[in-house]
């Protein structure tokens, strides 16, 4: 069955996110897995301006299990230069306002008013655009059945949560080894890690495969036409 958030009922734009720049020569071979994530680092500085999304200021508390909404919105925005790697988010959007449990990246443009949802693992962005507000784009996008089903993934979540425990602050499910590597996201494959970091090392990652596979290519070892089956940045 197709996807419905493959489109928006507020005109969403598909965009893909602009690759970092490669490595000039990285040695051919299996993509070594990310390490456990370190310890959350400080939240930057919050962003502020007209029209930055409010939100009840407070600690950041642990998120319970299951029954959960499946996301977390933050107190106060975060920058997005806070995301090194992701260039065309740069280009799109001012904050980061949110987060699912398990890593997508709820997204926003102070300039434009628009909102957008980054997916780590496809390497690319979901323009939803304009909102009145924070709690709009919360009430019409993140809750809606098919975003819970399709993006938040339940009944996977859920089990996830029940084999791996609860999130702490600033933490999400990570499967490992991550599935562009070879893992398959079984329930059992999850670990938790710091968001912030998971954010810095997935598009590393992207970034090492392809110079590996066009180094690969460069040398005869791989088919030009062979490789992976979407093109990198491909659209959500």
């Amino acid at each position: 069955m197709r996807n419905p958030f493959r489109r928006s009922t507020t005109s969403p734009q598909d965009t893909a996110v602009a690759p970092e720049s490669a490595p000039a020569s990285t040695p051919a071979g299996p993509a070594p897995q990310p390490e456990a994530a370190p310890a959350a680092e400080p939240a930057a500085e919050p962003a502020s301006g007209p029209g930055t999304p409010e939100r009840a200021a407070g600690p950041t508390a642990p998120e319970p299990a299951a029954g959960s909404p499946g996301y977390h919105l933050l107190p106060s925005p975060r920058p997005v230069g806070d995301l090194p790697g992701w260039e065309g988010l740069h280009r799109s959007y001012t904050d980061v306002v949110g987060y699912s449990h398990l890593g997508h990246v709820f997204l926003h443009d102070r300039r434009e008013g628009t909102f957008g949802v980054l997916h780590p693992f496809r390497d690319a962005f979901k323009d939803y655009g304009r909102f009145d507000s924070l709690d709009h784009f919360d009430a019409m996008v993140l809750s809606d059945e098919g975003f819970d089903e399709f993006v938040l993934r339940r009944p996977h979540l859920d089990e996830v949560a029940r084999r791996t425990g609860p999130l702490g602050p600033d933490q999400v499910y990570v499967p490992v080894p991550y599935p562009f590597l070879g893992g398959d996201e079984s329930p059992d494959s999850y670990d938790r890690g710091d968001v912030w970091t998971f954010l810095r090392i997935v598009p590393q990652m992207f970034a090492r495969q392809r110079a590996q596979e066009a180094e690969a290519e460069s040398s005869g070892d791989a088919p030009v036409g062979d490789g992976r089956s979407d093109s990198p940045g491909a659209p959500a």
